[in-house]
């Protein structure tokens, strides 16, 4: 039977071809090699003829992936072509082997299985190289988008750095405690990957919105400056006999008291009923400008600022900063990531996506939100909370912060699982919230 296989395959390969052939019996013993094979495997034809596939190859670990694709063309039934990608060891250099393996057959019948070899090592060497240069490009549109939104609005880059360094504690915590939640390799990437854009779509977000410190604002400054010239107009009333100075000393006191409420409450995080009270009460005061003309202390704007119960922005703003999700989808849509990085743009456009489905800017719910998501969602609320350089609040401490996480867990807006997994890693703490 081996001459054979020796006869049809002299017949047929040229014996100069640079791919190496390699023929082999369903014993699993070389009957056949070509020169080409001998300088591929630094092997002779003595070496390699006669010899049992374990027998020639031996001698390291790294072969049996060589070994093993062979072994499974001689013992497979149904006659596949198996074809592989493995690294090979010779002579003290590890080389890569683009391997076809397929049945050799005699009167319809199996007699052995003919293996083609090519090194493929500097096309391998070439696509890693590719591959680094493309997670280079990658990193440096990253950093440029993170450049543009921290020279736009320093905190917002802090946040982003700061989950980036808590995820990075967190995921590597997982790989140490071998937990069944970790990620694989490029899952791993790509996630870190979502966390330094996820907020990207900030960029669209006018900055007098994304950083507005109080409830009015700008606002605040035209306010004081009304009452001043209210001030000014009750001391031409006097002067023209229209009130008397003592009205005018009663008016200015309810004035400066009614100015300092809305100053507290401009800058209060949390405006409870008793102060809407003292708010409407000052909403109802008039006054009369030069031309003798009634105008209310407060415009409705102003109003509506003021009543806003809890942070800095009315409605409208908060429209504005959540359509940063959607904007967010948008521009990452328009990189062309590898494929290993395709869930980038989905992961961070939906990091305030709740499992209740009360998030934006898609109302996901359960199982349509992935575990990256869930995690990029704790980790984007636990930061925001505990961040100390917001200018529209104070830090909070992490014992409060994980509190109200909790507290969305029990209301169903968070996976309690992930949250657990977070608390336990105490991921934080390696990390300075600047």
């Amino acid at each position: 039977m081996d001459e054979k296989i020796h006869s049809q395959i002299s017949d047929i390969i040229v014996k100069d071809m640079m791919e190496g052939v390699i023929a082999v019996n369903c014993e699993g013993v070389i009957s056949y090699v070509n020169k080409a094979t001998e300088m591929i495997l630094r092997k002779t034809k003595d070496q390699l003829e006669g010899k049992s596939v374990v027998a020639a190859f031996f001698g390291s670990e790294i072969n049996d992936e060589f070994n093993q694709t062979i072994m499974d063309a001689i013992y497979d039934k149904d006659g596949a072509v198996h074809e592989k990608l493995v690294p090979y060891y010779a002579e003290g250099n590890i080389v890569q082997l683009h391997m076809i393996a397929s049945i050799l057959r005699e009167n319809g019948k199996k007699v052995g299985v003919i293996v083609v070899i090519g090194d493929v090592t500097e096309f391998v060497e070439q696509r890693a190289r590719a591959a680094e240069q493309t997670q280079r490009l990658l990193d440096s549109v990253v950093r440029t988008l993170s450049q543009a939104i921290d020279e736009r609005s320093s905190y917002t880059a802090n946040h982003t750095r700061n989950m980036v360094q808590i995820a990075e504690s967190f995921l590597d915590w997982l790989d140490k405690t071998d937990n069944p939640w970790k990620f694989e390799e490029s899952r791993h990437r790509s996630f870190l990957m979502s966390v330094w854009l996820h907020d990207v779509g900030k960029l669209a977000v006018p900055l007098e919105i994304m950083d507005k410190e109080s409830k009015l604002g700008a606002q605040m400054k035209v306010i004081e400056d009304r009452f001043v010239k209210i001030s000014l107009l009750d001391e031409i009333a006097v002067y023209r006999g229209e009130i008397t100075s003592e009205e005018k000393e009663v008016r200015k006191k309810d004035r400066d008291i009614a100015l300092d409420e809305i100053r507290r409450i401009n800058r209060a995080e949390f405006v409870p009923d008793e102060k809407l009270e003292l708010l409407k009460k000052i909403m109802v005061e008039k006054y009369h400008d030069e031309s003798g003309e009634e105008k209310p202390v407060l415009t409705d704007e102003e109003i509506e600022n003021l009543s806003i119960r809890k942070g800095t922005l009315n409605d409208r703003e908060r429209a504005v900063i959540q359509s940063h999700a959607v904007v967010t989808g948008r521009i990452l849509d328009q990189i062309q990531f590898p494929n290993e990085y395709c869930h980038v743009p989905i992961w961070a456009s939906e990091h305030h996506e709740l499992l209740s489905g009360r998030g934006y800017p898609y109302h996901l719910s359960g199982e349509q939100i992935p575990k990256e998501v869930r995690l990029l969602t704790i980790l984007d609320i636990f930061e925001a909370l505990t961040a100390k350089d917001r200018p529209y609040k104070r830090p909070m401490p992490i014992e409060k912060a994980f509190s109200i996480l909790e507290s969305m867990v029990k209301a169903g807006d968070l996976d309690g699982e992930i949250l657990g997994l977070f608390k336990e890693s105490k991921a934080w703490e390696k990390v300075t919230l600047e």
